[in-house]
């Protein structure tokens, strides 16, 4: 049994390649044509070749290191709309750590209590170094730290779209998202099709604005129910969407609140498409409670509450979405992380995922 780790000498030596091709298969493989990146490849895996990370940081000085904020769950009500907190930061942050792990790439933690603090706490880790590039979550309209990122020169990609750039597509800020819209539309579409036709929405307490397009994640996932919403009623006026749409904030008694709302201003309500499934929880708690359980309600997460509880909702593909912010900020393989040239690869940095509806 071999007791020291093979080398890349030796690896070069068995594929019949010169070393600075075993280099460039471990470091840049889009410089080293198929064929010859498959056999070496290959030869690695048989060779159970482990690559010393610590010298190629010396070498690149670079920490092959990507950091991304956490908060506690105890604090989802917390959080702007509650978007990425609880089962949604968890899920990311564990697809996020397998994805990197695959290219080789450290995931950093960072937490703060505050906005403020959240830019106090930027600007440090990137001036320490101890990253090469950062993921953020959660924006929000005209988010400072997206200024502040772009003005630093360093690689980041954002979980969400810049809300209230006049083009997302055309910003230089690289994101990953989830339509929301095209999700609660299926939900919609889901209880139109069951033959409910009073279908109400509770959302969050950003509630729609007179823009055509959606500035924040609560009214892109509003948009969607009104959509459909419009499409099956043309006929249905402003004043009618407002009675059958309720706003609260991210907690369980909020959801209660909602519905209560919903059914004072609709009390022919049959069915409710909620924003996430923690309103969805509460909503259906208290539609119980009210001996109203034949009005159904649907969620966003897909969380092991909305399995627990038997309710539709809507799965973000959180494994994609960890994957695909690697695509854009390393090109499809590799693990150099890179500011992308936006004259080249402005389609390829902006990713808009669509997720599923899990119908129960």
């Amino acid at each position: 049994m071999k007791s020291n780790p093979t080398s890349m000498v030796e690896v070069a030596e068995k594929a019949g390649v010169s070393i600075q091709t075993v280099s460039n298969v471990l470091n840049f493989p889009e410089r080293v044509r198929p064929k010859t990146r498959e056999h070496v490849l290959g030869v690695l895996k048989s060779m159970d070749y482990a690559p010393n990370l610590s010298a190629r940081r010396l070498r690149s000085k670079k920490s092959s290191s990507i950091a991304v904020r956490i908060d506690s769950n105890s604090k989802a009500g917390d959080q702007p709309q509650g978007l990425y907190s609880g089962f949604i930061q968890d899920e990311f942050v564990y697809n996020l750590v397998e994805a990197a792990d695959r290219r080789e790439i450290k995931v950093i933690t960072y937490t703060a209590s505050s906005e403020e603090a959240e830019l106090t706490k930027l600007e440090r880790i990137i001036k320490s170094r101890d990253v090469d590039g950062l993921i953020l979550a959660s924006t929000r309209k005209d988010d400072p730290r997206l200024k502040l990122l772009n003005s630093m020169n360093v690689p980041f990609l954002s979980f969400g779209r810049p809300w209230g750039a006049p083009d997302l597509y055309s910003t230089s800020n690289p994101w990953v998202d989830i339509d929301g819209q095209y999700g609660t539309a299926l939900a919609t579409k889901m209880f139109l099709e069951r033959g409910f036709r009073k279908i109400g929405f509770i959302g969050w307490e950003s509630k729609p604005g007179k823009s055509k397009r959606p500035e924040s994640v609560a009214n892109d996932r509003y948009s969607g129910w009104e959509k459909i919403i419009m499409e099956f009623d043309n006929s249905i006026k402003s004043i009618a969407l407002k009675e059958l749409s309720a706003f609260g904030f991210e907690s369980i008694e909020s959801g209660r609140k909602a519905i209560r709302t919903l059914l004072n201003q609709s009390p022919d309500l049959d069915s409710v498409v909620c924003v996430s499934d923690t309103m969805a929880l509460g909503a259906m708690l208290e539609l119980q409670k009210l001996q109203k359980d034949q009005i159904l309600v649907s969620g966003f997460d897909n969380s092991p509450t909305s399995k627990e509880f038997g309710f539709s909702s809507l799965d973000q593909n959180l494994n994609l979405v960890a994957s695909g912010a690697l695509d854009i900020l390393m090109g499809e393989s590799g693990n150099e992380i890179r500011n992308i040239d936006f004259s080249v690869e402005v389609t390829n940095a902006h990713v808009l995922l669509k997720p599923r509806l899990i119908a129960r």
